[in-house]
């Protein structure tokens, strides 16, 4: 994790140097918006609160002011657009809790909502363009300022697409977790109401930190969706801060320290809202692990016609942009058949490219596992209440959500001066330092034992390698399946980091396909179908662990 560690002070070092006024700015709202939280989480003397809460809005107040003058206008609206991102990010839980909940008696109509996790941004983002374009061509849209709009919406549905099903499917299975132990269950209902949000949400806590970094990472981090799916005369209006930091860290006319700075306030934002999800989730210590696969033993009430149409609706939707892909994919330039799909298959580039995005995956997700299992379970070792636990916990989940613009600059420069460009090494060294922190939480989790029990015996025990590796896939086993296959999605989907550091021998398929989408009109068939084919395999990975490894070992592998 030194590879991400040590990038990051580095940044923070070229920050204050080119604008100490941006970090200073970082740091008062930091410290602002985490006092603010604590005085609304702790019933102080009434007094202390009084005295305190101008402090926190004040510092909170003062940073906004000079993170507005640091930044400068564009960087600002840029900045306000991304924290749009994560309010839509917010709204998206509600939305796919309110789903789980009501879907929760449904085996298979909900199943294709996981198929679009399994697809990249860049490919999300082919898809909408298209689908979008067609629409604003068949409504005449031909206002700047309305086509301008209409590509935020677009934006939005492709983002809503990309994680409703991943959402929705951890939260059902938190649902029926619960519903499958009679304590919790009564807890759950005995409101009388039908849908007891506040209960639902706090029984699912655990669940809502695994998924809420997800979704609140994803959501302050927009890039690929914009770049590929956003005609380029609009992108400057409606860009995310994610893409503002590129423009500066890719021109050779700005100072590498002045791009550093701009990423500083995404990283603390990110920041915070994991210290904001993790802060008192430890109480929830109830294991999951041995209920998530319970699902048969939940008494079950029908559908009904109105809820299993409404579930049928939502499913179809959920593939409609895949029937779209394949409709424009067979719609070639020599008339309906599959010309562009052959011409795919035999184009030497994307082959090449889809080997090099295989070998550093495959690669990427062994150093992984291999790396974090250890790690995981020593800190598993520790006990809860012993502080350097909670340090350990904190730190990782803050590391694990730090965004690229963190740390991407630093390393870039390493590259071109010890002429790393263009090879492998260095893509499958960062994709497993970044992957590594919320490997580690989730095998962590996974590991975690109620004192007195013989697991909990077992794991503060000594042992040799052997019996720790049996225990690991005892009591592990669905976790580490589900990171080994996060992790090979999350790398084979890459964008970001395929941009900035991979050279000419070693380019990612999106970048391939990013490269077609400067003449989307034109291309737009070979687009369809590179993204089909670059689709299949984290698609059929995912489809085929989901129930058995994903679903139980994030639900089961939860921070506690």
């Amino acid at each position: 994790m030194s590879l991400v560690v040590v990038p990051v002070v580095w940044t923070v070092v070229l920050a204050v140097r080119a604008r100490p006024l941006v970090v200073v700015a970082c740091l008062l709202v930091a410290v602002g918006a985490v006092g603010a939280t604590q005085l609304a989480r702790h019933r102080w003397v009434s007094g202390v609160r009084l005295l305190c809460w101008p402090i926190t809005l004040g510092l909170i107040g003062a940073g906004m002011w000079l993170l507005g003058k640091g930044l400068g206008r564009d960087g600002t609206w840029a900045y306000v657009r991304t924290l749009a991102w994560v309010v839509f990010g917010v709204v998206l839980l509600g939305i796919g809790l309110s789903i789980a909940w009501l879907a929760r008696d449904s085996r298979w109509l909900w199943r294709p909502l996981i198929v679009p996790f399994g697809i990249s941004a860049v490919v999300s983002g082919v898809a909408f363009r298209l689908i979008f374009q067609f629409g604003g061509d068949w409504l005449g849209i031909d206002n700047v300022a309305v086509y301008k709009w209409w590509f935020r919406v677009m934006l939005g549905s492709a983002f809503l697409w990309t994680w409703l099903g991943f959402v929705t499917g951890l939260f059902r299975a938190g649902i029926l977790a619960v519903e499958a132990d009679p304590v919790r269950a009564g807890y759950l209902h005995g409101e009388g109401k039908q849908f007891p949000f506040r209960r639902l949400f706090e029984l699912l806590r655990p669940v809502v930190l695994i998924v809420g970094l997800a979704v609140g990472v994803a959501a302050a981090r927009v890039f690929d969706v914009v770049l590929i799916g956003v005609p380029g005369s609009l992108q400057y209006q409606i860009d995310s801060a994610t893409v503002h930091w590129w423009r500066l860290a890719v021109d050779p006319g700005v100072d590498p320290g002045v791009a550093a700075a701009y990423g500083l306030p995404l990283a603390v934002l990110v920041g915070f809202v994991a210290w904001l999800l993790q802060t008192n989730v430890r109480r929830h210590r109830t294991s999951w692990a041995a209920q998530a696969g319970q699902e048969g033993m939940v008494a079950r009430h029908g559908l009904g016609v109105r809820r299993g149409l409404g579930m049928f609706a939502v499913s179809v939707l959920a593939l409609a942009p895949i029937g779209w892909l394949i409709v424009v994919a067979l719609r070639d330039r020599n008339g309906f058949g599959f010309g562009a799909v052959t011409r795919m298959f035999r184009d030497p580039a994307l082959v090449r490219s889809l080997e090099t995005t295989a070998w550093v995956a495959s690669l990427a997700t062994l150093i992984v596992v291999t790396a974090a299992v250890p790690v995981a379970y020593r800190l598993a070792a520790l006990r809860p209440n012993r502080p350097a636990a909670g340090i350990a916990v904190l730190t990782l989940v803050v590391l694990s959500v730090l965004p690229v613009q963190s740390y991407l600059g630093p390393v870039d420069a390493f590259i071109d001066a010890n002429a790393l460009s263009g090879t492998r090494i260095p893509l499958i060294l960062l994709h497993a330092a970044a992957g590594l922190p919320i490997a580690i939480l989730v095998l962590r989790g996974a590991l975690l034992a109620a004192p007195g029990t013989p697991s909990a015996d077992a794991l503060h025990g000594l042992a040799g390698p052997g019996a720790i590796v049996r225990r690991v896939l005892h009591s592990a086993g669905p976790a580490l399946g589900a990171v080994a296959v996060l992790e090979f999605i999350q790398v084979w989907n890459d964008f970001v980091i395929g941009l900035l550091i991979s050279g000419a021998g070693a380019t990612p398929w999106s970048l391939l396909l990013w490269g077609g989408a400067r003449q989307f009109s034109e291309n737009s068939a070979q687009l369809a179908a590179g993204s089909l084919i670059s689709a299949v395999l984290p698609v059929v990975l995912l489809v085929l662990t989901w129930r058995r490894w994903l679903v139980p070992g994030l639900t089961g592998g939860v921070l506690r």
